[in-house]
């Protein structure tokens, strides 16, 4: 009981005591014998998890009352072994540092350069190549191309004030900084650039690529264009952190209007989006954020949850079938194995612990006269999957396997995960002891 009634923690204000149950998680991790099993009995049937859940559960959460439908895919992944690693965000050595600058922009000489305008330069050719394309309605018949051009019109006019109001001098000198220092960035003179930040970042990109932030993604390349961007951004993240990925979506650059109008097709330009998930023994890691509620239920009862702690982060950008800039959010590195298949609750215990907790993790504000308000959260997915959590008084991690339970509140959208909501997590639940583990604060 304990274990579950420490469910939701307001943001410490000082150094955190990791997983409270005075060292049985540990217990549970280091000094438990591995799980054994028959050669082809995977983790889902040790689990007793089904392909699909449905359930409905009603009660009181702050603020107000929650009814809760369980209509539910139950995603495991097929291996026979959760293994508990021991990692840590430790800094690239200066070696490293490096030999990653020589693989990725080749021997030198480095250079440190500013070229404002080219940006502006590149997002106004990019544009108007867009507008241009229109003409062939790309979108079918159906699209409001009139409204289309006018947003383009508007980026187009935008990017030409800002090349105006730039500061037209290229700055450029020999690279100032050190392999030593903790954050810092090279480039080479055509241009690509790597970047570091010491334990938090890992970064690679080329001068004069378009802007392009995609809302919306699909989940496996359809085309032979998006097949051969995926080979390319698999084979570069190779290179910038040794750790097996899997592709977790992608997008081109028209991606929400491709899919605001049903079509698979639109301007084909060569230029994408993908998201990779890392991958440890088979078991994927996740960014997702948890879910508590609205903001001015938390403020009400005195909690916050700010974010932070990131898992690992992906994402690749490819033009014309090569990477133009790739992001590695949180590179984590494996240190040890703390248990080579540790022993997992079963998954009726994990859904009678979701039972419980779900109505300690939400927080609703108020109506507008002062009552208890009511929602309906929508469970659509169970994914079991590793995240890093702190070890106990330790500056290093745990991998740890988690049960995710994720969908939406019909207060703040209907009918599916959309890409809101696809960034959250509604609880997320310690596969080995059952704890709740709050993905915004990482413990």
């Amino acid at each position: 009981m304990a274990l579950l009634l420490a469910a939701c923690q307001p943001t410490p204000r000082s150094e955190v005591v990791v997983n409270k149950g005075e060292g049985r998680l540990e217990a549970l991790i280091v000094s438990a014998p591995e799980a054994s099993a028959p050669p082809e009995e995977t983790i889902r049937t040790r689990m007793g998890a089904p392909e699909r859940v449905q359930d409905t559960v009603s009660g009181k959460v702050y603020g107000g009352t929650m009814d809760i439908t369980i209509d539910a895919d139950v995603a495991v992944p097929e291996v026979a072994a959760a293994p508990v690693y021991r990692a840590a965000l430790v800094p690239s050595a200066p070696e490293e540092k490096e030999r990653l600058a020589q693989a990725l922009l080749g021997d030198g000489p480095y250079i440190y350069r500013q070229n404002h305008r080219l940006w502006n330069e590149t997002n106004i050719r990019y544009y108007q190549a867009w507008l241009n394309a229109l003409d062939d309605q790309p979108y079918g018949p159906g699209a409001d191309y009139a409204e289309m051009r006018a947003w383009l019109t508007g980026q187009i006019e935008a990017q030409q004030l800002g090349y105006q109001q730039a500061d037209g001098r290229v700055k450029e000198q020999p690279w100032p900084g050190s392999w030593t220092d903790t954050s810092g960035a090279v480039m080479s003179e055509d241009g690509r650039t790597f970047s570091w930040a010491d334990g938090s970042l890992l970064k690679f990109r080329t001068e004069g690529t378009p802007w392009l932030v995609a809302r919306e993604r699909h989940g496996s390349p359809r085309t032979e264009d998006e097949r051969a961007a995926d080979a390319a951004a698999a084979a570069f993240l190779k290179e910038l952190h040794n750790a097996d990925v899997t592709l977790y979506g992608i997008a081109a650059h028209d991606e929400s209007w491709r899919q605001q109008f049903g079509v698979e097709t639109g301007f084909d330009n060569g230029l994408y989006q993908l998201w990779y998930l890392p991958v440890y023994a088979g078991i994927p890691v996740y960014p997702w954020e948890t879910y508590h509620g609205t903001d001015n239920g938390q403020q009400d009862a005195g909690v916050s949850f700010d974010r932070s702690v990131h898992q690992e982060r992906i994402e690749v950008v490819t033009n014309d079938g090569s990477v133009a800039e790739a992001t590695w959010t949180s590179p984590l590195r494996i240190l040890g194995v703390e248990n080579g298949n540790v022993p997992l609750l079963s998954f009726d215990r994990i859904m009678e612990i979701f039972r419980q907790q779900i109505f300690m993790n939400i927080y609703m504000g108020k109506d507008y006269q002062g009552n208890d308000s009511h929602t309906d959260l929508h469970v659509t997915e169970i994914t079991f999957s590793y995240m890093r959590v702190r070890r106990p008084n330790e500056s290093d991690y745990w991998l740890l396997p988690v049960w995710d339970f994720r969908g939406y509140d019909t207060r703040f959208g209907e009918n599916a995960i959309d890409s809101w909501w696809d960034n959250f997590s509604l609880l997320t639940i310690n596969a080995v002891d059952g704890s709740i583990v709050d993905r915004n604060l990482g413990y």
